[in-house]
This record gives structure tokens, C-alpha cells and sequence, in this order.
């Protein structure tokens, strides 16, 4: 039967009799192999190259430590702790067992730890997002307001207070995986399943009950984000025209305004795509989920999709710690100017470190330019 726990050792409660035909859909699919082995390697790669490049950049462009940046350098932190974590958890979920369900652990206490970790990087970089875009809406809405309350010590508190958020949300849903349940098979009587495994682990609830409340905990946090950003990007839009309007300028000057603008609304556009792109199929399925079992029906998505359920959330979301720092350099100049300070020769770097120096004091005086060259892209 391979190793583990062998069926002699559990009660008949805790085993579960496979039968021929069910055989199936304990085993990982053709689709299960494919994302596990080749595209979360791939988006992982990619995702470490993606953030330590952007932390490179700011650990050798002195000039470009803003305060926004600091809280990017953290969210690009809080992006590589999830990723890391979550793509290192489901490859070794399929190297450790051929049942799909296992999970890689071998006690409770490790089942809490990695979730409580892995989830405080997700609920941190939501936190931070959302500061990000604050910063942004008192800077072209409350300009005096930011002026006289803006500083170092100020943003270093509120990372704080972020990642802080982001383990206390975490802690707050462990008790939906706080147990290690093991849980013996009983193949069907071939030879081809001799070798099989006896046993299957896999982090669950402390209680049946906790299954209902756990689900909008980990969706309040997305949700509110979602609503306080919408706001907060229709709100800086609002003064952006209104300060078009509102001035008596030269033909050039209406054009860099309405420049600026335009720049910013794509950032925006850019922001909500990738948000909603990657993060709503998660929020649509556990919703769903949920709902299901309040009230006692299959779930529609889970029958119809079975385990592309699950990686239709898990890859957009990996994709999310991603993509980032490349969107920073899609619709940045100022990024992609501190790109070529940080790794070209030093006479050349001197003449871009002097065009990044020039748009970071802009943002020092919270210009408009603060808000194109500087508005988080995750949401």
C-alpha cells in the first residue's frame, strides 16, 4: 500500500474506499501535471527576476527612495513572501504524493504556520495598495493637508501598521486550517494499485462550523479595497479635470495637461484590469462556495470545471505578484529611467540619475506629475 499510515490503524470513519470508477478523480490530471511541473516554475522565475530587479533599482538609485516607493518596495516584498510560499506549496504537493487532495505536511502546527505566513504577504500587499493610492488621493485632493502631515517616519509607521493588518487578517482565518486530518484509502484489489498511497493529509477546520464565517473573512479584505480604491481613482481623475478646466493656459500647456491626464487615466485602467483580471476569479468561486453551502446545493463551478477550479484562482493570483514591476515599466517613465541608471556604465548613468533626480523632486513638491509617474499598479 506504500508508506504512511496503513488502513489497519485507522477506523472505519476515518477510511475512505476508492472505487474503480472513482479512481480517477483522486489522481492529479493531465492539467494538475502541466500547471505544477511548467507554468508556476515558470511565473515563480519570472516573479523573482521581476521584483528583485525593482528592489535593485532602489537600493542603487538613492534618488528614487520616495515615499512611494517605499511602501512599492515593500508591496514588491509582501508579492515575493506569497509567491514564493504558494508556488513552492503547490509544486511540492504534487511531487509528494499522486493523490491530488494531500497536502505536505506532517503536523498541525506546520499546516498553521506556512498559511499564517503565506496569507499575511497576500493581506499585506492588499493593505499596502490601498496606502499607496491614499498617498496619491491626499496628494492631488488634500494637497496642504498631505503636505503638513507627510513624512518619513509617518510611512515607515503605516508599513507597520500595514504588514501588521496582513498578519492579523491572516491569524484570523487559520482556524479553517489549523488541524493536520489524515484520512486512510482503500484502492480497489489490483495490482495496479499496489504501491499507492495508504494515506492522505490535508489541513482542515477545527470545526465543521468554522467553514461557514471563514470564507467572508478572507473576501472582506478584497472587497473593501476594491471599493476604497474605485473611489479614491474616480476622486483624482475628478481633480485632474478639474484643474484643466479650471485653467487659462497656452495651447503647449493644454496639450502636456491633457498629456498628463490621459497618462494617468491608463495607469488607472491599467491598475483595475489587473486587479479585477487576477484577482476575481478567486473571489467568485470561494463566494460561490459558500453560498453553496449555506445552502446545501453543488457548487455549479466546481461540477463543471472539477480541478481547473482551482487553478483558474491559483495562477491569476501568482500572476499578480508577478506582473508588477513589468507594469511600472510599461506606463513609467521615471521607473524605466531609473532601470537604465541602475544598470548602465556610471558616465551614462550620471546624465539619466539627473532626469530620475528631476522627476523625483517633482513629486517632493506633490505636483502632477507625482500622480503619473508615481500611482501603484496592482489595483
Amino acid at each position: 500500500m506504500g508508506a504512511g499510515i496503513t488502513s489497519a490503524e485507522c477506523s472505519e470513519q476515518d477510511t475512505v474506499n476508492i472505487s474503480q470508477e472513482a479512481v480517477s478523480s483522486w489522481l492529479s490530471t493531465a492539467l494538475d501535471v502541466s500547471i505544477s511541473t511548467i507554468v508556476l516554475p515558470i511565473i515563480w522565475c519570472l516573479g523573482i527576476i521581476t521584483n528583485f530587479t525593482f528592489l535593485s533599482v532602489i537600493v542603487r538609485v538613492p534618488k528614487l527612495r520616495s515615499d512611494t516607493n517605499i511602501y512599492l518596495t515593500h508591496l514588491s516584498l509582501a508579492d515575493l513572501l506569497y509567491l514564493s510560499l504558494a508556488s513552492a506549496y503547490n509544486i511540492r504537493r504534487y511531487t509528494a504524493s499522486v493523490v491530488a487532495r494531500h497536502y505536505p505536511f506532517v503536523n498541525s502546527a506546520q499546516c498553521f504556520s506556512f498559511f499564517t505566513v503565506a496569507n499575511t504577504g497576500y493581506f499585506a500587499s492588499i493593505a499596502l495598495v490601498t496606502m499607496v493610492s491614499f498617498e496619491r488621493f491626499l496628494a492631488l485632493c488634500h494637497p496642504i493637508k498631505h503636505l503638513e502631515i507627510r513624512g518619513r517616519r509617518r510611512t515607515h509607521r503605516i508599513i507597520a501598521i500595514c504588514w501588521l493588518m496582513g498578519f492579523l487578517f491572516s491569524a484570523s482565518t487559520s482556524p479553517g486550517i489549523l488541524v493536520l486530518h489524515v484520512r486512510c484509502l482503500q484502492w480497489p484489489d489490483v495490482d495496479a494499485f499496489v504501491d499507492y498511497p495508504s494515506s492522505y493529509a490535508y489541513c482542515g477546520p477545527v470545526s465543521p462550523w468554522v467553514d461557514y464565517f471563514i470564507p467572508p473573512l478572507l473576501n472582506i479584505p478584497w472587497i473593501m479595497a476594491m471599493v476604497a480604491n474605485v473611489f479614491m481613482y474616480a476622486r483624482i481623475l475628478q481633480m485632474l479635470n478639474k484643474r484643466t478646466s479650471n485653467k487659462k493656459i497656452t495651447v503647449k500647456k493644454y496639450h502636456y495637461a491633457t498629456h498628463i491626464r490621459n497618462q494617468v487615466a491608463k495607469m488607472l485602467v491599467a491598475n483595475g484590469t489587473v486587479f479585477f483580471l487576477c484577482q476575481a476569479p478567486y473571489r467568485i468561486f470561494s463566494l460561490s462556495g459558500w453560498i453553496c453551502l449555506l445552502a446545501q446545493i453543488p457548487d455549479p463551478f466546481l461540477a463543471a470545471l472539477g480541478s481547473g477550479t482551482k487553478w483558474i484562482s491559483v495562477v491569476p493570483q501568482h500572476i499578480n505578484a508577478m506582473i508588477n514591476p513589468l507594469i511600472y515599466g510599461a506606463v513609467n517613465p521615471a521607473y524605466r529611467s531609473a532601470i537604465r541608471v541602475a544598470f548602465k556604465c556610471t558616465g551614462q548613468a550620471r546624465r539619466q540619475h539627473a532626469s530620475t533626480s528631476a522627476v523625483n523632486g517633482a513629486e517632493q513638491n506633490n505636483t502632477t506629475i507625482v500622480a503619473v509617474d508615481d500611482i501603484d499598479t496592482r489595483l
